[in-house]
């Protein structure tokens, strides 16, 4: 059937012109060769080369007819043209007449008939010269040979005969090729087509000069022609490739156009010309990269011939014509795009292709109206078949009918069979073409919103077209965005529509899934009898039969709803959480944690939101495991009670819930609460359930919907001003209840010395000690662990274990024996078995080192034996009578994916109880569970130390020699009353203390917090820091002598293990020496019992060895601990595990070298960089107890020394120890060279009051002192007063004379000497009863 002119444009037109070349003498059908030139020249491969011209191939047959020249015309002053533009000429040049004809004929140079080839080819040629006559067509020859032609000038057989063929021809050289038939064909005719190019060139620029001749030649009267004329030089342009040339031809005719004066007789024909032209202008300017005037200019085509309609009774055709525009732009633009032009969302094919669409649903409806007017009016007769041809509707000219103006039968006869043609066309199939192509570029530009809306159109075109099927599958896509987005009134429109689809397509699910949504009073606002006729149609389907009675569907549906019904897949799920407001479901556990043997009970709290009532079979809470999530569990609401209003679930039930039957009638406006229960036992301990989804089964046994919903309850947005009418204010929603553990153990803890108390760590009372805990002693732990259960119990055992930041301070021990203790950082006390109602217990001792709160991991375990069930953890039966439990995996039918049931991961539960449970084996599990056992540990002493000089001023300095003072100051801090027994000082080897420091103190019984004690001590070094002895030298010495001592405390040499422990800890620090404080509180030796610290990692001992100021070494060796220690170390080494030895009482950590002296132990280290390190003097030790206790300790401070430089003399004075008044006394000072030089010194003794004393000796002395040798002066000294008396003043001073080298500064110094060493006072006694007498 031949469209309409406005319908669609010529394909003539579409194609892009390219020039035409005929090719004739070729028999592709039975000469190889032939049809190899042929696909050389033509062929597609070749062709889509980016090399190839533009050129187009047509094979002529042997008899081919060229169109016959018009005769030209000398004048166009009388002609008047019949119409613009003739239908065939733009075929004529593209498809008929070639511009180049090219003859290929198969002569050899060397061919022995070469005279009859060349007659018989003249013969051709003038044949074709005569088919050709008044054509300007190019005509050329073409030799088809075998080989290659030689360079010219070579081949004179050649030259001969090629000037004799164009002789015999009457054609020139130029018009003469030689084409070989070889292995390079293509190349040949590569060269060939540049050749035929230029003919072709040279055919259109001479047939544009013979139209500019003709256009001269008008007048203002000819403007059809002008328009020809323009048109038909834009279209040689393009054949010649000149885009430029051919839009301003174009162009220029279009212009052209509005000098004609449009009416309803030529509106067609300057429509379809305007078209044309309005295409080949657009597609230009696309081609040329100027979008923004191609899209103007098509926008400004469109609003100029909108309005012109032409007859009213062929409106359809100008919305054909319109529709037309648009789409072949559209076409333009996305032709453009993919050549590398960019769109925007403003911008872009889609919109075009929707707004053909649009005019194609008025071409429809125009048409429609047309018809109708059209066989309404008295004049029209119908038409007959084929009373009219399509062809005979239009002339030779577009756009122009064959009735004859004036003819109103005629013309109204032609618009009733153009109205007839238009019924034929099918409009539904073209407005889902095009919409198909807006919506896919609507999708590339992400205009989503408007993409949702055009599949909406395109829906309603296939249910137009009766294509429901269809239909229902783009309505059902589009209904999930507009439900999301909330909007109410199109989405109601689309579910209706769905639902009206549905009905016409028998789709059984769609229909109900529709029908259950259409029920919502948001989506359905008419009056209350549409929605009951709604319900009354889904029971009918529900019970196997089509929704409307047989009286109201055709044959066709009724015959569809039979088979649809007889193969439906029952029951039909359909999700609440999208299908809002038809029922409201929302489920609570009773509680949110309950014991292994109670029973689950949760509510069910039901509301229809729709005026109508429904009936309900059954309703289901389905719940998971977490800990099992593979497995869920169904539970069916056996039981209901109704409530009016929502405040009356808030009060307690007096009614009796009633029992739930099949298909109850749930009335709308009230509220329903189902009750569900089942036994605890069904699931594992220790785990959450979860309530995955709800489910209310709506229909018959044979057709049913399944309605779910997840179980989060959202809270509305907008809360209602009135709170009682939200639900979750009127009901408390668990959507979680925790399975706690049984846990067979109950454990007493009793803490501190003295009686037992009774206090629990599981019940909520504190634990509450007879005793607080105090640094350096063993506290003790009593467990009491019973089992109050009538089970067996296995494997019962405690762990106790110190957390990581107190690992380095804070100890565990189960013996305390007084041989050796084991300290550790963890424990574990191995119970064994408990019997029914039985009991044991497990004491431990807690040491530590600082004051801190100690929170202690406590963990109890045992093992059980069980039987496990299939369903969970107990081994009780399923169920009780309430409710109905049913496992389904999660892979069931009856799972919704939007409600799969997801694992939670075991450790997420650790939070929830402290009980852990672990199955060993089928039979057997271990339970366990975590405890913090807390304990306060309080201070015992606060110890100070500090050094002073003989007379008491502080001390910063020391000289080897000289005699000073160790002052411990010591503070009673403990909450509780303690007993000191003895406090000693136990120096190194290398000081001495005198005889006076070893008088014992005597102390009271008890002592409180804040009562101070003091100690002085008086000493003496004999050695500086670089000649200090350690035991390896004492011991060296020894084999020197002769006298191997085999000495258990010489440290041995570092095995390379331990080597690498000590380097990768670092080096030690060095306490600082300061004046106002020498004392290092050491952790280390702190420590009162000889422990073995088990599984301890380095960067522990290490920490331990920082706090002394030393290195511990890897094994400090005795006779007890050094088999435990080898043990340990080899087997550690791997691991990084050492063994360290701390003794007990602080004489045992001890080098004994003398009466409280000797070397101390684990504090020097064989590096020489610590050669030069600050020493340690000693380590000062208090005994004590508490009071009324028996259990002794030992609290002990490391002091730390000071710098000893070397003296330049050494002073010591002796004196009375108790000087009476007129008795005469010896005042001694002995004078000690320690240097290598001899000293010359001058003496001066001067008396400051005559009258306290009455003095004999040398008053003034010049001295010599030999090296390392002593001077004594000797003084007799009368005391004449009672009282606090001052002594006379000794002064020493360098001999100048005799030692020149000598200044005012080393007279300082040893100025400094005496005065440190030197009595300023004493006390003088009254005389004594036998002086007196």
């Amino acid at each position: 059937m031949t469209t309409m002119d406005a319908s669609a444009l010529p394909s003539e037109l579409l194609v892009t012109p390219q020039p035409l070349v005929g090719f004739c003498g070729l028999d592709t059908a039975r000469v190889g060769v032939h049809k190899a030139v042929w696909e050389a020249f033509s062929g597609s491969l070749q062709r889509k080369a980016a090399d190839r011209a533009a050129v187009q191939y047509k094979l002529l047959p042997p008899n081919y007819e060229f169109p016959v020249a018009k005769p030209k015309r000398a004048s166009y002053e009388w002609y008047h043209p019949k119409g613009i533009l003739k239908r065939n000429w733009m075929l004529k040049h593209l498809h008929v007449l070639p511009s180049v004809v090219v003859l290929f004929q198969d002569m050899e140079w060397n061919d022995l008939q070469w005279t009859e080839k060349q007659v018989q080819c003249a013969g051709i040629v003038q044949a074709l010269k005569n088919a050709l006559q008044e054509r300007n067509t190019r005509l050329c020859l073409v030799l088809l040979q075998k080989a290659a032609p030689l360079p010219p000038g070579e081949d004179l057989l050649a030259a001969e005969r090629a000037a004799s063929l164009t002789s015999a021809c009457g054609i020139t050289s130029k018009m003469l090729f030689i084409l070989p038939h070889t292995e390079h064909l293509t190349g040949y005719a590569l060269r060939l087509e540049s050749a035929f190019l230029d003919m072709a060139q040279s055919y259109y620029a001479l047939m544009s000069k013979r139209i500019r001749n003709h256009r001269d030649q008008l007048t203002a009267a000819h403007t059809s022609l002008k328009i020809r004329h323009q048109f038909k030089l834009g279209f040689v342009a393009e054949m010649r490739q000149d885009f430029s040339t051919g839009q301003k031809h174009y162009f220029q005719a279009y212009a052209n156009l509005d000098e004609i004066r449009i009416n309803d007789g030529n509106c067609l024909e300057i429509k379809t010309l305007a078209g044309f032209l309005n295409y080949k202008i657009c597609r230009l300017m696309f081609k040329l990269k100027t979008p923004r005037d191609a899209i103007n200019q098509f926008i400004i085509h469109v609003e100029k011939y909108k309005s012109r309609v032409g007859f009213k009774d062929l409106a359809f055709e100008h919305h054909a014509w319109l529709s037309t525009q648009h789409s072949v732009f559209a076409e333009l633009f996305c032709e453009a795009i993919k050549n590398g032009l960019p769109a925007l969302q403003t911008q872009h094919p889609g919109i075009y292709y929707h707004k053909a669409a649009e005019y194609v649903m008025k071409r429809r409806d125009s048409a429609q109206q047309a018809y109708a007017t059209l066989l309404s009016s008295p004049e029209a007769t119908p038409p007959t078949p084929n009373s009219h041809n399509s062809l005979s509707l239009y002339t030779e000219f577009f756009g122009i009918r064959s009735v004859k103006t004036g003819d109103l039968v005629a013309e109204q006869q032609a618009n009733v069979h153009l109205c007839e043609m238009e019924r034929t066309f099918n409009h539904s199939s073209g407005i889902i073409a095009l919409l198909s192509q807006a919506m896919a570029q609507f999708k590339i530009y992400k205009c989503l919103r408007f993409r949702k809306k055009l599949a909406i159109d395109m829906a309603e075109e296939y249910l137009k077209s009766g294509d429901h099927a269809k239909a229902l599958t783009l309505y059902s896509l589009m209904l999930p965005d507009y439900r999301q987005e909330k909007w109410s009134t199109i989405f109601t429109d689309v579910l209706l529509k769905t639902l009206r689809c549905a009905l016409l397509s028998a789709s059984v699910a769609d229909y109900i899934a529709c029908s259950v949504e259409a029920l919502s009073l948001r989506h359905n606002r008419g009056e209350q009898a549409e929605r009951i006729l709604l319900l009354e149609n889904l029971w009918q389907v529900f019970q196997g039969m089509p929704p409307m009675p047989k009286t109201q569907l055709t044959s066709e549906a009724q015959a569809l709803w039979t088979t649809a019904l007889a193969s439906v897949k029952s029951p039909i799920q359909i999700d609440l959480d999208k299908v809002t407001d038809v029922v409201e479901m929302c489920a609570t556990f009773e509680r949110v944690q309950l014991n292994n043997d109670d029973v689950v009970q949760l509510k069910l709290i039901v509301r229809v939101l729709t005026d109508v009532p429904l009936s309900v079979r059954s309703f289901h809470v389905i719940l998971a495991d977490a800990g099992y999530p593979q497995n869920s569990y169904k539970l069916e609401a056996l039981k209901y009670l109704c409530f009016p209003s929502l405040t009356q679930l808030r009060q307690e039930q007096v009614a009796l819930p009633q029992p739930f039957e099949k298909n109850m009638r749930l009335e709308p406006g009230s509220y329903y609460q189902m009750f569900c229960t089942t036994e605890a036992q069904q699931f594992h301990e220790n785990t959450q359930l979860r309530i995955v989804r709800l489910e209310a089964y709506m229909g018959t046994d044979q057709v049913a919907a399944l309605l779910t919903c997840s179980s989060s309850y959202s809270r509305q947005l907008f809360r209602h001003h009135t709170r009682s009418r939200d639900l979750d204010d009127n009901v408390t929603i668990n959507p979680i209840c925790y399975i706690a553990p049984t846990f067979h153990l109950d454990t007493q803890t009793n803490l501190g010395h003295g009686q037992e108390n009774n206090s629990g760590m599981d019940e909520q009372e504190p634990v509450v000690a007879t005793t607080r805990m105090l640094v350096n002693e063993y506290y003790p732990v009593v467990i009491t662990i019973s089992n109050p259960y009538n089970v067996y119990l296995q494997n019962v055992g405690v762990h106790i274990s110190v957390p990581g930041g107190l690992r380095n301070s804070v100890f565990l021990t189960t013996d305390i024996s007084p041989g050796r203790q084991k300290l550790h950082a963890q424990i574990q006390i191995d119970v064994g078995e408990l019997s029914a109602h039985g009991s044991n217990t497990a004491t431990f001792y807690i040491f530590s080192l600082a004051e801190a709160e100690i929170k202690l991991q406590q963990r109890l375990s045992y093992t059980l034996d069980v039987d496990r069930g299939p369903g969970g953890g107990g081994s009780g039966g399923v169920g009780g009578n309430a409710a109905r439990v049913s496992a389904a995996t999660n892979s069931s039918a009856e799972s919704t994916p939007d409600h799969e049931v997801k694992g939670v991961p075991n450790n997420s539960l650790a939070t929830i109880s402290p009980v852990q449970i672990e199955y060993l084996d089928e039979t057997r599990l271990r339970k366990s569970r975590e405890d913090v056992l807390t304990v306060r540990c309080y201070g015992d002493f606060k110890f100070a130390a500090r050094f002073y000089t003989l007379d008491r001023k502080p001390l910063g300095q020391l000289y080897r020699g000289e005699n000073f003072l160790l002052r411990a100051n010591t503070e009673v801090v403990a909450v509780d009353d303690v007993e000191i027994l003895d406090s000693f000082f136990i120096c190194d080897h290398n000081l001495v203390q005198s005889n006076y420091s070893f008088k014992r103190k005597k102390y009271t019984n008890k002592y409180s917090a804040g009562e101070q004690l003091e100690s002085v001590i008086v000493l003496r070094t004999n050695a500086t820091l670089r000649d200090w002895t350690t035991a390896r030298d004492l011991d060296h010495r020894g084999k020197l002598e002769g006298k191997p001592v085999a000495s258990k405390f010489i440290r041995p040499a570092l095995k390379p293990a331990t080597a690498i422990e000590e380097t990768a800890s670092g080096p030690t620090p060095v306490p600082p020496a300061g004046i106002s404080a020498y004392m290092s509180k050491s952790l280390v030796a702190k420590i009162p019992t000889t422990m073995t610290i088990i599984n301890s990692n380095s960067a522990v001992s290490n920490a331990l060895q920082v706090a002394n100021a030393g290195v511990m070494s890897s094994s400090l060796h005795s006779e007890e601990a050094n088999e435990a220690s080898e043990a340990t170390t080899g087997a550690g080494q791997e691991n990084f595990k050492t063994t360290r030895l701390v003794y007990n009482k602080a004489l045992e950590a001890v080098q004994g070298t003398g009466h409280c002296r000797g070397f101390i132990k684990g504090v020097y280290t064989l590096e020489p960089e610590r050669a030069s390190a600050v020493p340690i003097f000693g380590v000062f030790c208090i005994r004590w107890r508490r009071a009324n206790g028996k259990e002794e300790n030992e609290s002990k401070f490391v002091i730390s020394g000071l710098d000893i430089a070397e003296p330049p003399l050494n002073i010591y004075c002796t004196i009375e120890e108790k000087m009476f008044v007129k008795m005469p006394m010896a005042f001694k000072v002995l004078l000690k060279n320690p240097t290598t030089h001899v000293l010359h010194l001058t003496a001066n003794l001067s008396i400051s009051k005559t009258d306290n004393f009455i003095c004999s000796g040398h008053k003034q002395l010049d001295i010599s002192i030999m090296a390392y040798e002593e001077k004594e002066l000797v003084y007799n000294l009368y005391p004449l007063q009672v009282g606090w008396q001052e002594l006379p003043v000794l002064s020493l001073e360098y001999n100048t004379k005799a030692d020149p080298q000598k200044n005012d500064s080393q007279n300082a110094l040893l100025d400094e000497l005496v005065q440190r060493a030197l009595p300023k006072r004493v006390f003088v006694l009254p005389p004594l009863k036998q002086q007196n007498k």
